[in-house]
């Protein structure tokens, strides 16, 4: 950053004095100091005239000076050429040239040696009215101001394009799947800014694929043991009818841990996108009904009625199917697991989203623990028996799946039945 620091401070100095110069140059070519009018140089002449036709005396001359003050309404003194001896003024004075000036006041101020003297006439008119300015000079003014930000905005130019390239990156990071390398220029200013990124995206890459294949390794490899429990206890049953009541409870555990292995499966599929998401239309409404009755025969114990409504009478949606129909599927069974004994599942969409709801009769869930349920491993359990046992991994890939998609996954008390009610919305 101090090397970029300093390149912009020299260039702007470089150019606000290369610009001022040249800029000068055309103001003094095209606008030249006003020469002395006719009128003015009468009065200098009628002047001098007045002063050389008085006596010899000093004090008659300065008595002439007076009244020619009075008479032109104007301010004359008498000078002495010694008065200008360090001035830029000596030369042209001496030289008999009439000299044209404006005082601080504004005041216009001519300058005249009366000849073959030693003397200079100085005669100050009262300032006039400003005049309406030139034009060129609000050209050259913007001209100069609009060539330094022209050349700061080619210089910052490339900054700006890799920050954004980096901010894209980064959002990308953010919201869909993994990092992907930034490339830059090697002069860049933020080249090593860029670089500790795709360092950190190397990593980033290489923590998920090794936690990946640790979820994998560890799954695969407990599965092993398990199938060889379930054989065991297989034989153990044909081999003993009335084997202890502790083999069925075993059995029951090594189901359960069976269960949980494939639930933490499912999930690391879930971690992060693969690629952009294929995104296509159809019929959502064809799909609920497949998946509500899915939910159903993995529940063939209960009896709770599930019903879909679809408003606007709109059904054809536009989203991965594949995730969508998972993320479904998660909330009507979790749904099937809380539900005394009423299910509603309603469909509907605006010109801006779509959104889909899930509502039943359950407990419900308090809203200090709302925020919670969307995390993995979190099970917040409100019935003690087996039918509602979880892992809290179902309502994790929810959230990733909504996400996916820009979307927002939410959950409340659902005004119509009381119990919970979990809304997923995302952008057509």
């Amino acid at each position: 950053m101090n090397r970029a620091f300093l390149s912009l401070y020299i260039l702007i100095v470089l150019c606000v004095a290369l610009f001022g110069w040249g800029l000068d140059k055309l103001w003094q070519y095209y606008s030249p100091p006003p020469s002395i009018t006719t009128a003015e140089h009468n009065l200098l002449a009628l002047v001098e005239y007045s002063i050389e036709q008085s006596p010899a005396q000093l004090n008659d001359k300065h008595a002439v000076v007076t009244a020619m003050s009075q008479s032109t309404h104007s301010h004359i003194e008498l000078l002495s050429l010694d008065d200008f001896a360090n001035s830029s003024l000596s030369e042209i004075l001496t030289a008999g040239q009439p000299v044209r000036l404006h005082n601080q006041h504004g005041e216009l101020q001519l300058y005249k040696r009366i000849q073959n003297s030693p003397n200079v006439i100085r005669i100050t008119l009262p300032a006039q009215p400003p005049q309406k300015s030139s034009y060129l000079y609000e050209i050259l003014l913007t001209l100069f101001y609009g060539s330094i930000g022209l050349v700061v905005f080619i210089w910052v130019w490339p900054l700006m394009r890799d920050v954004r390239k980096l901010e894209r990156h980064t959002q990308h990071v953010g919201k869909h799947s993994l990092p992907d390398p930034v490339s830059v220029l090697p002069g860049s200013a933020v080249s090593h800014l860029a670089s500790a990124f795709n360092q950190m995206a190397e990593r980033i890459k290489e923590l998920l694929a090794s936690h990946k294949e640790m979820t994998y390794a560890v799954s695969h490899e407990l599965r092993t043991p398990l199938a060889r429990m379930k054989f065991a206890l297989a034989m153990l049953k044909s081999n003993s009818p009335d084997s202890s009541p502790h083999a069925t409870s075993i059995a029951q555990d090594i189901d359960e841990m069976d269960a949980l292995i494939t639930q933490l499966l499912t999930y690391a599929g879930y971690e992060q996108e693969d690629g952009p998401l294929k995104q296509q239309d159809g019929d959502m409404a064809f799909l609920i009904s497949e998946l509500i009755q899915r939910a159903k025969d993995s529940h063939p114990s209960t009896h709770i009625e599930v019903t879909l409504e679809c408003a606007n009478d709109s059904t054809h949606v536009h989203c991965d199917w594949h995730l969508m129909e998972r993320a479904i599927f998660n909330l009507i069974h979790n749904a099937l697991r809380f539900a005394e004994s009423a299910i509603h599942v309603t469909l509907s969409q605006t010109p801006k989203a779509y959104t889909i709801t899930v509502d039943d009769d359950g407990p419900g869930i308090p809203q200090a623990q709302q925020t919670r349920v969307f995390e993995s491993f979190v099970r917040l359990e409100s019935k003690p028996n087996a039918q509602v046992r979880g892992f809290g991994l179902g309502l994790a890939i929810v959230q990733r799946v909504m996400k996916w998609h820009d979307g927002r996954a939410i959950v409340t008390t659902s005004p119509k039945l009381r119990g919970a009610q979990f809304i997923l919305r995302w952008p057509k």
